[in-house]
């Protein structure tokens, strides 16, 4: 995991919660700073930031020859009272983050199990028959072991972030264990079905195993937590960037998409950074590192005594520094987050549509006719992933995928080597007509299975180009077999 803020703002969180809640009593030792890193999956700087900070907060003592000591009484009931102030408080963000878990997770977690390898399934067989009293400290290496053959980081920080809001409160005391007891053969019937290669039987079982977590909550809520919901609830967050610069990112996109779309035609100049900057009402500095963005994707060049010029599409590539470390990154990130969309949009999509009237499903097709007139068939995959993102039911699927919708910015960098407009409207064109007619005939099976299809193709697009662009981590990205068999 990334040593950041964020993180270390998050483990200072699980830890606090758990003196709170009285996992760790006055007096007692938390583990010690490495174990912690081990156990919680971040790495030692990280863990060392969140014992600083609850150490300058009063709640633990430190010292080299004891560790960490737990320094605040708290009475049962100062313990009960934090119990239920707490939940209460994220009570339909949980109820919202247990609905989206399948259509977000079930079939990247069934590739993921589906592709382990023997070493994996043989540390999984031993997880499942260790006998822990650190429940959420076993879920996070489990997570790590089902999804470590799809060899996205990415993706491993999503399911780590999803974990400590959810599980890890919940199981941090195991009287909580009963109201989940009937996962606790999950496991083994796992293995049973992976050493059989019995995959669509697996599937089923990673199914009815997410989707039993919401009536284990409810039994949850009903038995164990009294407090009325809070009127100001928590919600659940996550970044696809490391830092938290969500502003520039998100206007160095809006400007991409306007240059896609033709409203600055190539050549022409953007508008100087103080006019942006007074039109959109942001910091001229934001603005700024916009720019630097698009700079780097080979969108614009500035011109002396001229401006920022429009560069043309298929010099995108040859204007991009893939020796930048940055932007090598971001690539990563960027078909990480492919692969996440790929593995997870066909039960996202169908879970949408299902949702929606026949009014929105006809705004949605008016607006794929007007997309796919625009002529710029690249665009199509990042519309109707935008478009889901907007309209899904779930809070959770609408943060998630406008966080991974982001890292589309970076694909531009990738523009020149896809060939004439041309060439790549002939690609798009049978797209358009299976997405269009599906929605037209109301066949929201058959859009879901398109748009998987399409987001799977730019994947392995991806991973080509990025291939014969010197990138070795793309060995390790798994792309999905449109066969589900």
């Amino acid at each position: 995991m990334e040593n950041s803020t964020e993180l270390r703002k998050v483990v200072y969180n699980v830890l606090l919660t758990q003196i709170q809640f009285g996992t760790y009593r006055y007096g007692e030792k938390l583990p010690n700073i490495e174990e912690t890193s081990s156990l919680l999956c971040v790495s030692v700087d990280t863990a060392r930031a969140a014992y600083l900070k609850l150490r300058d907060g009063g709640y633990i003592t430190l010292s080299k020859n004891v560790g960490a000591t737990v320094s605040v009484k708290l009475s049962t009931q100062e313990t009960e009272q934090f119990v239920q102030i707490f939940f209460s408080m994220r009570k339909h963000a949980i109820f919202d983050l247990a609905a989206s878990m399948f259509p977000l997770f079930g079939n990247v977690q069934w590739n993921g199990l589906k592709n382990a390898s023997s070493e994996t399934l043989q540390a999984m067989d031993r997880l499942s028959r260790e006998v822990s009293t650190s429940a959420p400290y076993a879920i996070l290496t489990n997570i790590n072991q089902k999804y470590s053959a799809l060899g996205n980081a990415l993706l491993m920080r999503l399911v780590w972030q999803s974990s400590m809001f959810l599980h890890v409160p919940i199981f941090s005391f195991t009287d909580n264990l009963q109201y989940f007891e009937p996962s606790a053969d999950y496991l083994p019937a796992v293995m049973t079905l992976c050493r059989n290669k019995d995959w669509p039987s697996l599937r089923a079982e990673v199914e009815r195993t997410m989707k039993r977590l919401s009536f284990a909550l409810n039994r949850f809520y009903e038995t164990r937590i009294t407090a009325p919901p809070a009127e100001e609830e928590i919600t659940f967050a996550w970044s696809s960037y490391r830092k938290n610069q969500q502003l520039c990112y998100s206007f160095a996109m809006e400007l991409l998409l306007s240059i896609s779309q033709g409203k600055y035609p190539v050549g022409s100049l953007l508008p100087s950074q103080k006019e942006l900057a007074a039109r959109k009402g942001i910091s001229l500095s934001t603005v700024r590192r916009a720019f630097d963005l698009l700079y780097s994707v080979g969108a614009i060049k500035s011109a002396k005594y001229v401006g920022t010029k429009i560069l043309p599409f298929d010099k995108t590539t040859e204007n991009s520094d893939f020796t930048n470390p940055v932007l090598r990154r971001r690539l990563i990130d960027m078909t990480e987050s492919l692969q996440i969309l790929a593995l997870s949009c066909r039960e996202v999509s169908l879970l949408t549509l299902s949702s929606l009237d026949g009014a929105s499903v006809r705004q949605l097709l008016r607006e794929l006719d007007s997309n796919r007139k625009r002529q710029r068939g690249e665009t199509l995959s990042y519309f109707i992933l935008k478009s889901i993102a907007e309209l899904a039911p779930l809070q959770t699927i609408r943060t998630v995928y406008s966080e991974l919708l982001l890292q589309f910015f970076w694909a531009y960098a990738l523009r020149g080597m896809e060939g004439s407009q041309e060439y790549i409207n002939r690609i798009y064109a049978p797209y358009f007509d299976a997405l269009a007619e599906a929605l037209q005939k109301e066949d929201y099976l058959r859009f879901s299975a398109a748009l998987e299809e399409l987001i799977i193709y730019e994947l392995r697009s991806t991973v080509n180009y990025l291939s014969q662009l010197g990138f070795p981590e793309m060995e390790n990205i798994l792309i999905p077999d449109e066969n589900r068999n």
